[in-house]
Formats: C-alpha cells, structure tokens, sequence
C-alpha cells in the first residue's frame, strides 16, 4: 500500500512539471535577422531538444518586426531572450512584466544600460549572459602564450568603469596593466603610442569607441610594428591579425541559456548575469610564425585554460 501510494505521488510531482512546463513559452528577439544572432536562435531550438523533458515553445521574431506588437502579458513562465544590444536596449523599454534574458552582448553596454534605466535594475527580471569572457580567463590565455607580464589596455567611454576591475585580475593573474584612455578617435593612436613601449600584450576590450571597423586597421599594423601580439574577443578578430582569442560560439552560448531555461525556479526569477561558461581558442599561425612566438597549439591552450581560473564549469 505503502508502495503505490509512493507511486501516486511521483506520478502527480510528473504530471505537475509537464503542465507547469506546458504553459511556459520562450521568445527569441534578434536584434536583426541572419547572422550570429540566427545561428544563435537556431541552435537554442537544438539545445532545448536535446536537453530532455518537456521542451517550452518557442518564438523567434526580429527587432524589426516586433515592433508595437505585444510580447507576452507577464503570466508566469513567460521569458524573452533578447539577442544583441539593440535587442537589449529595446526590452529595457518594455514594461517589467516579463523577465528578460540578454544574450551575445558585451558586460560593459549591460552594466551601460542598467545604470540608466529603472526597467534593468533587478537582476531577477533583467539579467544576461555576456559574450566577452571573464577577465580572469583572457589574461590566462595571455599567460599561455607569450612570455612577457605585461598586459596593455585602450578603455574609452563605454569601457572606463572597467579599471579598476581590470587592474584587479591583472594583479590576482601575476601579471601587470598598463591602461591608457581614449577619449575620442583622434586620440586613439597616440593612446596606443604611449601604451606598446611597454606592454608585452594588447588586450582588446568590447568598445565600439575604440574597436570598430574603423580602427582595427590601425591598432593590428600599429601593434604589430611594435611587435606587440594582440589578442582579440573573437574570431574574425584572430582572422584580421590578432595573435589569438578566447571566445563562445553561438552553439556555446545556447547551450548555456539553454541549461538556465530548463533550471528556472517557479517564480521565473532569472540568475544573476553571468559569463560564458563554455568557449574554445583561435589562434592565427602566421602571425605567430612573424613574431616568432613558440606557443601551444589551440587545443593545448584551450586544455590550459579549462584547468586554470574560470575553467570548465
């Protein structure tokens, strides 16, 4: 008797979680369509699949043709998981009905947008998954690949909070920090002329001011003249002349929202924002082989920096 009533009872605690799952629903807003944020949607369908149970609806819909259109009433077990920054800065408009998970946007625009709007206050409602890696991981890949300590940093305005917290993780990784300020784009090469005397590594921080399409150029010749490696926040970074990066993959990164969706509490509370818990390592050969650096090979490197700080989840 004991038995089934036992029975009963895990069968009810099932039957409560699919109908508690039956109601949730999950929209995608793409900042634009195509690209990393697409493969991203995409690959969030995959992950949620293949993670088992009961799977939550989801919407994919792009910035664009949102528009007025209603995201969801704030009934429980409503989520939006805005994909880049102008997705972000579109939900942080929104009435604070519905939690909202950001995603493939950089710490320093998140932290940006929470100082300037009551909507993103509370973590629980308005919280995200970072796209830059933890500070504590970058400099350890820069630990592993060259041989030199000292780490130069360009910060400009949306960045110039960050160091002091820069400063910190240099010194906990044993290493030193050179930070120099850009105010504007006329003073970056003077700012990157006073910083690679002495620095044995650029690091590259998310900052449209300063990393753009208009000044990659100049930093990579102007680095590389000065036989100072730079490491990047992405592969197309790698692939335009840096030295090396660590950084996630779209796939990466839904596997992790993935892994938050399905661990949800009931109330729908989000967790705090957090990095990416999974990433992989590029690195440019030729580069390399032109400053003359005998380092690991990728998966050496990404084997490193899984057993050091901010490793492997």
């Amino acid at each position: 008797m004991r038995l089934v009533f036992l029975c009963i009872l895990v069968l009810a605690g099932l039957s409560c979680h699919c109908r508690a799952w039956a109601e949730d629903a999950v929209t995608v807003v793409l900042s634009e369509d195509g690209g990393v944020y697409a493969e991203f949607a995409s690959q969030l369908g995959l992950a949620l699949g293949q993670a088992g149970g009961a799977r939550p609806p989801l919407r994919v819909v792009t910035l664009n043709s949102l528009k007025d259109e209603p995201t969801g009433r704030g009934s429980q077990g409503q989520l939006l998981v805005a994909v880049g920054t102008p997705a972000m800065t579109a939900m942080a408009r929104k009435p604070p009905n519905v939690p909202v998970l950001n995603v493939l946007v950089p710490r320093a625009s998140f932290r940006s947008l929470a100082r300037s709007s009551p909507r993103t206050q509370d973590s629980k409602l308005f919280s995200a998954v970072f796209f830059d890696q933890p500070w504590a991981r970058q400099l350890s890949l820069i630990r592993n690949a060259v041989p030199g300590r000292r780490v130069g940093i360009l910060l400009g305005k949306d960045s110039a909070d960050l160091s002091a917290t820069l400063l910190t993780a240099a010194r906990e990784a044993q290493m030193v920090a050179s930070i120099e300020m850009v105010a504007d784009e006329a003073d970056l090469l003077p700012a990157l002329k006073r910083l690679l005397p002495n620095t044995d590594a650029l690091l590259a921080v998310p900052d449209a001011t300063i990393y753009n399409r208009s000044n990659i150029a100049t930093i990579l010749l102007t680095s590389y003249r000065a036989k100072v490696p730079l490491f990047g926040f992405s592969p197309s970074y790698v692939k335009a002349g840096a030295l090396a990066a660590v950084y996630s993959q779209p796939a990466q990164i839904a596997l992790q929202v993935a892994e938050i969706i399905q661990n949800l509490p009931a109330s729908g509370s989000l967790p705090a924002p957090q990095s990416p818990r999974y990433f992989s390592v590029n690195v440019n050969p030729q580069v390399r082989m032109s400053l003359e650096l005998s380092m690991d090979d990728e998966a050496q490197l990404l084997q490193k920096l899984k057993q050091g700080p901010e490793g492997t989840p």
